[in-house]
């Protein structure tokens, strides 16, 4: 596992203003472009069943046993199924019931809210909850906590101490081993410093504080570490955890940018888009580093078709210990901590194979 990292807080005046202005054009963007996307990548909202998937139990059912209700942002990708099956494990070891709901885009606000609100109408024991929006669903698990239901965050925080602990990657940290392991995979490529280099990034979300952290973190490290030839584009760009979109984002990079030499996926979805983009392409010069390990990012790092790195999340282990958490609570257990940082690694073609890595990919 990869220790912690201390923050870098020191740059340069000309460091620090090339971090700010980043920053500031890059959320720009980001709180700019989820509503056009909205409009071309999703089903209507009059077909919410292709939207929002309602509460079915994905554990024996059993009266007596605490009813726990797992409440997630996405089913589009190995990393949320992963997740659900950490859940199922722990409320079949632990002897509880657990419903699934979720919704089908990064986008379903409305839907993720409408089941927060069947799972209180529903009586639900416990709720175990991913959250789209780190800001605008505080109220709604505020009402929630109110009622004496305990509420465990996975994968993502809230910007409110008003939920009882929260499970998931200390992403700040994650962001800028990301813009490390850029860096390092730029330079074994043989690319100079003096060298134009242009990094394209895309998100999943434009509201999961996830996402704001990753990128705050790789952009971080980034202006403090990179030459000044190697820069990352203003265009960011979001496809709502759409993976076809993704996809097709990486082919208008790949297009558009004559300098484009590296690619970096903030989250699954992203990262999925990227490789499969550079695997149609057939690109070569290309470095990819992503999240979590799909089997588009396997097969870039297997193939060597281009320098290609993920940084492993503990996706099982949130679904696994935020519901065996839930489970305390309801018990009578106390929460000595509310953030548990749950680790990260990178997996590149040089470590794939070793038994620390294979045993970690075992797990997740």
């Amino acid at each position: 596992m990869i220790p912690y990292h201390p923050y870098f807080p020191l740059f340069s005046n000309k460091r620090r203003c090339r971090f700010l202005a980043f920053t500031v054009s890059a959320f720009l963007c980001l709180a700019g472009c989820s509503q056009t996307i909205q409009n071309t990548s999703e089903p209507e909202a009059s077909d919410p069943e292709l939207l929002y998937q309602e509460f079915i139990p994905i554990t024996e059912q059993k009266e007596g046993q605490p009813d726990i209700y797992l409440i997630l942002k996405s089913f589009q990708s190995q990393y949320w199924q992963r997740i659900i099956q950490g859940a199922a494990d722990a409320g079949s070891a632990l002897g509880c019931n657990i419903y699934l709901g979720g919704t089908y885009y990064e986008t379903g606000l409305e839907f993720q809210e409408l089941l927060l609100s069947k799972a209180l109408e529903q009586e639900a024991d416990a709720v175990v909850l991913a959250p789209l929006d780190s800001t605008l669903e505080v109220a709604a698990v505020r009402e929630i906590r109110a009622q004496g239901i305990p509420v465990i965050l996975i994968d993502t925080i809230l910007n409110s101490s008003d939920y009882d602990v929260c499970y998931m990657t200390d992403n700040l940290q994650a962001g800028e081993l990301a813009a490390r392991e850029m860096l390092r995979q730029l330079k074994a490529s043989g690319l100079s410093a003096d060298s134009p280099a242009q990094i394209a990034v895309q998100v999943g979300s434009t509201s999961s504080q996830t996402i704001v952290d990753r990128l705050a973190g790789f952009i971080q490290y980034w202006s403090k570490y990179a030459p000044e030839s190697w820069v990352v584009l203003d265009d960011v760009r979001c496809n709502n955890g759409d993976t076809e979109l993704s996809t097709a984002f990486c082919l208008e990079y790949l297009k558009e940018y004559p300098d484009l030499k590296g690619v970096f996926g903030c989250n699954n979805g992203s990262t999925i888009g990227f490789a499969r983009g550079l695997i149609e392409s057939g690109r070569r010069d290309v470095t990819l580093i992503g999240f979590d390990y799909s089997d588009e990012a396997a097969q870039l790092i297997s193939s060597g078709q281009c320098p290609a790195s993920t940084i492993i999340q503990q996706q099982y282990h949130m679904g696994f210990l935020g519901v065996s958490h839930a489970v305390s609570i309801l018990n009578g257990g106390s929460v000595e901590q509310k953030f548990m940082d749950t680790g990260v690694c990178v997996v590149n073609r040089e470590n794939a194979d070793s038994p620390e890595i294979q045993k970690i990919l075992s797990e997740n």
